[in-house]
């Protein structure tokens, strides 16, 4: 009757989707590392989870043993699970000197995360420019020019063509997937500001799909 915790040590994809699909979810599983979530309290039960992706609940995937780690709570897992793909993130420039410019941030299922610099270039860049309500010339910025930002690096190898509507809409390796360090974050410099779309959220509800 104790709960607790699992260590992220080799946390991936398919321990991810054990877990989505142990709890109802269908669609993409998105594993994460080191206590976004924050960290939890009581014994981390499970470490080293290795999950082959088709079993039916987590404590049938190879682990150490019950509460063998080598963990401290810094390093709990966690996941973000889908049904339906999310479109037309929220997103927002952070760090910058002027308010048209900043390390790029979207926010996907209510965790605010920030985009690798692999591939960055300025057709990323008009994409993020323009959802933000700006027609001018857009500069694209890597190596956290505006400084390292927290928590998950939600996008990478971001290759927008520049006339998508959003970010989210050009290819990317796939939500939380990344090969970056927070020291690789993308920014931009945006010019020339219109009004954009006015932004429209869901809130108090139970899932990420309702609300008020």
């Amino acid at each position: 009757g104790v709960w607790g915790t699992v260590c992220s040590n080799y946390w991936d994809i398919k321990d991810a989707t054990v877990v989505c699909r142990q709890l109802g979810y269908n669609g993409t599983a998105i594993p994460l590392t080191n206590a976004v979530f924050g960290q939890g309290t009581g014994p981390i039960w499970m470490d080293y989870v290795g999950c082959n992706g088709s079993e039916s609940s987590l404590d049938r995937c190879p682990f150490h043993g019950w509460g063998i780690n080598d963990c401290g709570h810094y390093q709990d897992a966690g996941v973000v699970c889908q049904d339906s793909v999310q479109l037309d993130i929220p997103l927002r420039l952070v760090g910058g000197s002027t308010y048209n410019s900043g390390r790029v941030e979207v926010q996907f299922y209510g965790l605010w995360g920030t985009v690798c610099g692999n591939y960055w270039d300025i057709h990323d860049a008009t994409v993020v420019c323009r959802q933000l309500g700006y027609n001018g010339t857009a500069i694209p910025l890597t190596n956290a020019v505006f400084g390292q930002g927290t928590g998950p690096i939600w996008m990478d190898y971001v290759g927008c063509n520049g006339s998508e509507s959003s970010l989210d809409r050009c290819p990317f390796n796939g939500w939380g997937i990344n090969y970056c360090g927070h020291y690789q974050d993308a920014g931009v410099v945006c010019q020339n500001y219109t009004q954009p779309v006015a932004p429209i959220r869901l809130v108090g509800g139970s899932t990420p799909n309702s609300g008020r």
